[in-house]
Formats: structure tokens, sequence, C-alpha cells
């Protein structure tokens, strides 16, 4: 499972890499405020469902952090990668989750987009009170489905600008001594970097 899933990250990565250079070599494009490269990062609270080995835990909550980057491929479609990670607690058991995702994203109406990825993700636990202090959990694949809102609060630039980003994510780790379905509600600060003056279709004025 985890060679099928490295090698579906290095195919990703390629066609990142290609489509990246398709898109610069398009034509000139209308300045607009989603344009361009992205890069931010923001606070989550974390909302995980735990199956141990067969057994309900229930919900253990928490608070995360999340970072991303990435481009536009075309007016609607994205690419980019993801990271995540948060802390988790229920009773006297504590913990910790995140991963790293390969993202594809999709502008469905204005600056609202629609997220899918996949990647690798973990999660530990162990019982603050107890004398056995193992860590149970492990890794494996980390599947993410989400959508979010670009918020342009600042005077518009030419290309590019400041965006506050609430998002909502979903994501399933099916792989594991513990099994996680995990809720992400959060906000995010993105700086989207936009196009140089030469890749812009401007007025001849």
């Amino acid at each position: 499972m985890r060679r099928q899933l490295l090698f579906g990250l290095a195919v990703l990565l390629v066609f990142s890499a290609s489509a990246a250079g398709s898109a610069r070599a398009q034509d000139l494009e209308p300045p607009r405020e989603r344009q361009g490269y992205w890069v931010g990062a923001g606070g989550f609270g974390v909302f995980p469902h735990l199956n141990e080995e067969g057994r309900n835990r229930g919900f253990y909550p928490g608070y995360g952090f999340t970072f991303r980057f990435g481009q536009l491929l075309t007016e609607r479609l994205g690419l980019g990668l993801q990271f995540d990670m948060g802390t988790i607690s229920k009773g006297s058991d504590k913990g910790a989750l995140g991963g790293l995702i390969m993202e594809g994203s999709a502008r469905l109406w204005r600056n609202l987009s629609a997220h899918a990825g996949l990647g690798i993700g973990y999660v530990d636990v162990s019982d603050s009170k107890s004398t056995d202090t193992t860590l149970r959990g492990g890794a494996g694949s980390y599947y993410l489905l989400g959508a979010s809102y670009d918020f342009f609060p600042l005077p518009k630039l030419l290309t590019g600008g400041w965006a506050l980003t609430p998002t909502v994510d979903f994501y399933i780790m099916p792989d594991g001594n513990i099994h996680t379905y995990t809720f992400f509600a959060g906000l995010q600060i993105l700086r989207w970097l936009g196009f140089a003056r030469e890749k812009l279709l401007l007025p001849e004025e």
C-alpha cells in the first residue's frame, strides 16, 4: 500500500512539473486576484474519530496548523502541497496527527474552491496516566476532500494579493492500528503572488 502511495505521489509531482511548464507557455491572461503561485498557513479546530483495532474510541478534539503552497495551472485548476499537524486528547489519552498531501483544487464559483488529494498521514496516542507510555497508532495513506473561499479584504492589486480563507477539510486515514476520520475547520492566510506584467493582458495605454 505504501509503495503504491509513494508511486502515486511521484506521478503527481511529475504531472505538476509538466503542467506548470505548459501553464507558463500559455497566452497572456487578464489580471486577477487568484493568479499564479500561492503560499499560506493557518490554524484549525481538529475533530478526529478514532477506531483502534476495531474498537470505537470516539472523537478526540484538538487543534492544528497547516502550511500550503502551489500554483494555478489554468484559471480554474491548481496543484499544490499541503502539510498538516495537530494535537488531540480525550480523557487521559494525548496524541498527535497530521500528514503531507498532494492536493488538486478546482474553482467552482467566484473564489469558492473544492480540494481533493492524497498523501501520507500519521496518528499516535498514549495514556498519560498509565505506566505504559508506548505510543499507539501508525502511518499510512491519507486522503483529503474539502472546500475553501478566498476573501480579499485589502485594496485590490493588479494581480494577486492577500486572502483570508475559511476552510473545511475532511481527511481519511484507513491504514495502521488506528483508523482516523478527521474534520478540520479553520482560517488560513494566503498570499497569491500573481504574474509579472509581461504575462498579463493589459490595455494598450
